[in-house]
């Protein structure tokens, strides 16, 4: 419940723990440091209100593993987010030691290797962490370290691993270091790596492919979850212009997490004409199928336009993927959208046939799932995902029933274990002939086309 009184900054400077210090930096920033992260808890007041932003970084690799923000006007939500992120905050102290991958053709070689940098590293005092795996199992291992670091013998392997795990530093030992099994030299040869890594200014286009006029301010949101972190990016467009956006970052989410985007740009903006949500499940009439809670409907549309009193507009991410990347080329329009998330062993596609995308009875156009297990495979699609033939393989399952019945001109593939796109239509060429196969463009990062997407359907749904 709403309480005027309540002081957050009290509250929080009166949390002292020995999990971590808490100090406030100035009247509108406190901060919570421990050795291995830093919180930032940032009071901005706009028209006698406040708005509360949490934001955490990793010492080790200085990236942010939390953000969100939120009004200051419930002191039992305000306290809940409070106790997410220092959660978060604590955890982060399984994470900081930095782990190393190691890999050769078997993993022999580099298993005595491995053993011989963490000797050296526990002498020289550093949190390193060092195993070694062959090669078949990089990618059902990496997710737990921070480094691949693969033996020359595999530098085949280089580019296509780097292409595939960009949140990962890949590195490649120098073979002068790995003949002569010098562990310091590796050692320093990672840590150098490693500072360049982090100078690095990592500017992340964020293109608006849509281009369509408008006279509404729009809201867009588009949700991606995967093991590691759930991600909300927003953008706040007005009249064509991005005026306000922001991703935030969490282990989880919940249906507040929208609330509070959706309370906090109506605070800094004042009004939103209509609000556009791209979701991962399956999405029925603005109804957001969830599984497997006992097949529960969420209706978003209803219950947020009670809260708000604005239209809102909900359809599946990979249908809003499916429109931005056609607005992006409008020669198609027959189109396919599959994503392939890593280790995810079932993708899911949007649809747009003739101009318009296909949601299907009850929105179950797409759903790959309900027929890729009961095809002939080669393996549990759960392990086909962890190895680049397997999901060569899954991709091209889930896309020939989909290219022979609609039969598109273009096929945009989310897929970061299979970065080249010829692997995929060489494969679809031993089942269907190339003059019916369609382009095929490989999608690095769907967010972009999510929100350009939602936007553009939320236009179709004003001008209706």
């Amino acid at each position: 419940m709403a309480n005027e009184t309540f002081d957050f900054k009290t509250w929080i400077l009166g949390h002292q723990s020995e999990e971590y210090h808490v100090s406030q930096e100035n009247d509108q920033l406190i901060k919570l440091k421990t050795d291995y992260g830093e919180a930032s808890i940032q009071f901005t007041e706009i028209d006698n209100n406040t708005i509360v932003e949490f934001t955490i970084t990793f010492d080790k690799d200085h990236s942010v593993k939390f953000y969100l923000h939120f009004e200051l006007n419930d002191e039992d939500h305000a306290k809940q987010l409070y106790d997410e992120m220092v959660e978060t905050l604590i955890g982060l102290k399984d994470q900081k030691t930095l782990r190393v991958l190691l890999s050769c053709s078997a993993g022999l070689t580099t298993s005595m290797f491995a053993e011989n940098l963490n000797s050296v590293a526990e002498m020289l005092g550093l949190d390193y962490h060092f195993d070694a795996v062959s090669y078949l199992s990089i990618y059902e291992e990496v997710q737990n370290y921070d480094i691949v670091f693969i033996a020359p013998q595999i530098g085949y392997m280089f580019n296509r691993l780097k292409e595939s795990l960009p949140n990962k530093l890949v590195l490649q030992i120098p073979t002068a270091v790995f003949a002569s099994y010098d562990a310091l030299g590796a050692i320093q040869f990672i840590q150098q790596e490693f500072q360049n890594k982090e100078k690095e200014e990592e500017k992340e286009e964020d293109c608006c492919v849509c281009c369509t006029e408008y006279e509404k301010r729009i809201l867009s949101i588009a949700i991606m979850i995967n093991g590691e972190q759930t991600r909300i990016t927003y953008r706040l467009y007005d009249q064509c212009e991005i005026i306000d956006s922001h991703v935030i970052m969490k282990p989880s989410m919940d249906i507040y997490d929208l609330y509070d985007i959706i309370d906090t740009v109506l605070l800094k903006h004042s009004y939103i004409d209509v609000i556009g949500i791209a979701t991962p499940g399956i999405v029925e009439d603005n109804k957001v199928f969830k599984e497997p809670n006992d097949g529960k409907m969420i209706d978003m549309k209803n219950d947020f336009e009670k809260k708000y009193h604005i239209d809102i507009f909900v359809y599946n991410n990979a249908d809003a993927a499916a429109v931005g990347f056609v607005l992006e080329h409008p020669e198609y329009q027959n189109v396919i959208y599959h994503s392939q998330p890593f280790g995810f062993g079932v993708g899911g596609q949007g649809i747009v046939v003739n101009g318009k995308v296909i949601r299907g009875k009850n929105g179950v156009a797409g759903e790959v799932k309900y027929f890729l297990r009961r095809m002939q495979l080669s393996d549990d699609v759960h392990k086909l995902a962890w190895t680049q033939q397997g999901t060569l393989e899954l991709i091209t399952k889930s896309l020939l029933p989909s290219l022979t019945v609609i039969g598109p001109e273009a096929v945009a593939l989310y897929a970061p274990m299979m970065p080249d796109i010829n692997e995929v239509k060489n494969k679809l060429k031993s089942f269907i002939s190339e003059e019916f196969l369609p382009e095929f463009y490989y999608i690095k990062e769907p967010i972009s086309y999510m929100l350009s997407g939602i936007t553009e359907l939320c236009i179709d749904y004003l001008e209706k």
